[in-house]
Formats: C-alpha cells, structure tokens, sequence
C-alpha cells in the first residue's frame, strides 16, 4: 500500500511537471512577441553607443588614456558620488510622518489620538574592585604582618577564569553576619582568590586555618575551613589571657572579646578552647618574613579536572580541553599541534607510567612529558607551561598532567599550544588515526 501511494504521487508530479512544460512554451511565445521591439531597441543603442566610443577614441587616442588608474579612480569616485547624493542632505525629505503611523494600530484608534515619543537611555555603572581581589600574596614560607598586605590576588584558573555564583552559606544569617567556621568544597575552576571574594575574608585568613603557604595547590575536591572574618583562631594554652594574646597577634582587646563573647578582663577563657582573632595577623612569620621587590605574582591555581571525553576504538583520548589544530601530521611534523588558551588542561591520552617530566629547552619540547604506555607505545606532550605530573608516577586516561603554554621552539603568545605525539615500537604515527 505504501508504495502505490509513492508510484500514484510521483505519477501526480510528471504531470504537473508536463502541464506547466507545455504552458511556458506559448507564455515564452507571448512575452517574446510583446518584448522584441524593446529588446530590438536597446540592441541597437548599445550598437550605436559603442560604435560611438570606437570612433571618438581612435580619432583622439582615448582608448588606452581612459583605461589609466588615474582616470579610472575619477570615474569610479563620480559614480558613487551620484549613487550617493539621494541619501544626502541635499536631496532628503523631510519626513512628516509621526513613529507608526502606518501601523494597523494607528488606523484602529484613529488619528485623534495625541503621540509622544519616549527615549529611553540606558546608564553605565562602574564599581570600583577592591585591589586585594587582583593578584595574590608576597612570597615567603610562611606569611605575617608584613607578607599579607592586600596586593596583587591570582583570580586566574587553569583554562578559564573562576566565576563564583551566589549560594547560601550554611551557618550564615540572611541579612545578618556569620559568626561559625564554616567548611567549602573546592569546586572545578576556583581559586583562592574567588573564594576569599565569595567569603569576604582576606586570603591570609584561608591560608592560615589551613595550614597552607604560597606554594600549595588547591585541587577540587579539598576542603577548606572558611572563618566568618579576616583574621585567625588561637588555641588557649596554659598563662594565656587577653593582654598576651592581643599583643601576640597585633589585635585589638575590644575586637576578640566582642566577637567570642567575653568578658572584659577574660576571666573566661578556657584552656584548649579555641577562640577566633579579628583581624589579627600569625606571629611566628613576621620576623622572617620581606616584602618582594619584584613583581612577581605566584597564583595558586585549582588543578582542572579529569577529561570527561570517550576514548576511541584503540583506547587514545584526545590529549586536551582544546580542539582546534593549527599542524596535522606530515613528513615534515611528525605530530599534531592542537592551540588553546594559555593554561588549558592537558589530559593523559591513556594510562601508563610517567618516563620522562622535566621543564628546559629538551631539543625544542620546552616542558615535556613522556609516558609509556606499554607493549612499546608511549605519547608525547610538549610545550607546557606547568607540569603537574613526576617521572615513575602512575596516571589513568584522561587525568591532568600538564597546562598548555608555549615554552621550547615556539613563536611567543601566538605559539601557545600542546605539541602530541604517539610513537609505536620507535616509530611516529598520525596521532588522527589514534584518537577521535
């Protein structure tokens, strides 16, 4: 039954096809008869024209004078300038018709009606960003009075930026301040400075009720005891008392007891009670700690998650979070260069063993890493910024070992990509014929 009513529709469109076939026969014969002097005309004004041209030209050497650049500038500009002048002042109206008039609604209501015209303007706000929230901290193994101070705060994250949405903090009063400790998961993307903007509270703060320095990594999964102000806890200890304590960490007495809910003299305070410090700063590291006197900015950066992609039928994933190759594979370049923002992840193509993890010049790689796989297939990872892997470790497919860059052979900023090689029993293959 379905294929006769196929057969019966095709059928209907031959004829129709045939019916409007010999209709445009005697429609081409009609418009033809009606159109021939018109086309006769202009036939032979054209002929006419150009046989004008030919004699004026020959007789006064125009014919190769009027094809010169100079000429046909003067000619291309008249032109445009004759298309142009009806849109210009000279030549425009000016319009009496009041903003939809020739809408169906005007001819509904009427003409009676009164019309105004409303502009709508829309204005810029601009806020000013606390300069804390910019770069990170000085260096220094640990931090103090004089390392913390609010300068440059590292919000760059591996592959993009951290953008914080706004959530309910647990243990916060809607419209009110916190006063608990509260715990944070790191989250894909964050940063320690995202966090302290999220928390209000300075990165100081973060890093010294975790026990971190400067040189830590947060990674997402950690977690992260937050305290509802900048400042730190203190464990009450045998010969505490409040003079003690506000000397040892530069606060004020007034602060620490309004905040624990003390009283005035600290008769109160319990040892092994662990009490919070408004705006206090952690002693052990003034002595030793120094303002830089460079520039230098260390960011500490969450380690962006694993590779979410489907390996291929041979096992390969594709080596990063980047997908646009600017070098396929040929006689020449025996790999595949895939570019990317700086810091992209790069992800281990299949799991193995780390053979070789090592920043230098490294005949032109710059940051490499090589893993071997097994059964004489290994991969190369070139060109990183930041390796996040060491030789002997043992990784899993798809997990970040690197972030993208452009150090070794590379042609600065505009050279920032992964450089990824697949080599069998000693021998480059098109990594294409691998992954997907």
């Amino acid at each position: 039954m379905r294929y006769r009513l196929l057969l019966r529709t095709l059928r209907l469109l031959i004829y129709i096809k045939r019916f409007f076939w010999f209709l445009g026969r005697y429609f081409l014969f009609v418009f033809g008869w009606i159109l021939r002097p018109l086309w006769r005309l202009l036939g032979y004004l054209f002929y006419k024209l150009g046989w004008l041209y030919k004699k004026i030209a020959s007789a006064g050497s125009l014919d190769s004078q009027l094809l010169k650049r100079d000429y046909l500038q003067l000619i291309v500009f008249a032109l445009l300038f004759i298309a142009a002048l009806p849109h210009t002042k000279f030549l425009a109206s000016a319009g009496s018709l009041l903003p939809g008039q020739k809408t169906i609604a005007y001819a509904i209501f009427g003409q009676n009606q009164e019309f105004a015209v409303e502009e709508i303007i829309a204005q810029e706000e601009f806020y000013e960003t606390p300069a804390w929230r910019e770069g990170l901290l000085s260096a220094g193994s640990n931090l103090g009075a004089g390392v913390w101070q609010k300068q440059d705060l590292a919000g760059a994250v591996a592959g993009g930026t951290a953008i914080s949405k706004p959530m309910l903090i647990p243990g916060a009063a809607i419209g009110g301040t916190r006063d608990k400790t509260i715990e944070y998961i790191v989250e894909p993307g964050d940063s320690l400075g995202s966090i302290a903007v999220q928390f209000d509270v300075d990165v100081a703060t973060i890093l010294w009720e975790n026990n971190l320095s400067v040189r830590n990594y947060i990674r997402p999964g950690d977690v992260l005891r937050i305290l509802p102000v900048s400042g730190l806890t203190h464990i009450i200890k045998r010969g505490d008392n409040l003079k003690k304590i506000t000397l040892a960490y530069e606060a004020k007495t007034e602060d620490i007891v309004k905040f624990n809910k003390l009283k005035s003299d600290g008769t109160d305070l319990i040892i092994g009670e662990k009490i919070i410090i408004p705006g206090g700063v952690k002693a052990a590291a003034r002595a030793i700690a120094s303002a830089p006197r460079t520039s230098q900015v260390f960011r500490r950066v969450a380690v962006p998650p694993r590779s979410l992609g489907a390996p291929s039928l041979l096992g390969f994933l594709w080596p990063t979070a980047a997908r646009t190759i600017t070098q396929y594979f040929s006689w020449r370049h025996s790999a595949l260069d895939i570019a990317g923002p700086m810091s992209t992840a790069i992800y281990a193509s299949k799991s193995g063993a780390v053979e070789k993890s090592q920043c230098g010049w490294n005949s032109g790689y710059g940051c490499v890493i090589i893993i071997s796989h097994g059964g004489g297939v290994k991969t190369l990872y070139g060109h990183n910024s930041r390796l996040l892997v060491s030789a002997g470790d043992s990784v899993e497919r798809g997990q970040t070992i690197a972030l993208m860059g452009n150090t070794g052979r590379v042609y600065g900023r505009t050279g920032i990509h992964t450089h990824f090689e697949i080599n069998i029993n000693g021998r480059r293959v098109n990594p294409l014929g691998y992954v997907r």
